[in-house]
């Protein structure tokens, strides 16, 4: 598995958490903490697209 395999998997795990907690959030009428997780949930996402860019420009994709 390569570092940059070993990056999107982390990134991966790390937004699905994020989208857990935004139902845990919900299911628990914690509004405040739904949107905290949403907001930590598109940040992690918008890094692995970063990332990912990143690596295609290099052409170590």
């Amino acid at each position: 598995m390569t570092t940059y395999q070993k990056q999107s998997l982390l990134i991966a795990i790390l937004g699905v958490a994020s989208f857990m907690g935004v139902g845990i959030s919900f299911a628990q009428r914690n509004f405040l903490m739904a949107i905290v997780c949403a907001i930590v949930a598109i940040l992690v996402i918008g890094i692995g697209f970063m990332n990912k860019a990143k690596h295609r420009k290099n052409g170590t994709l």
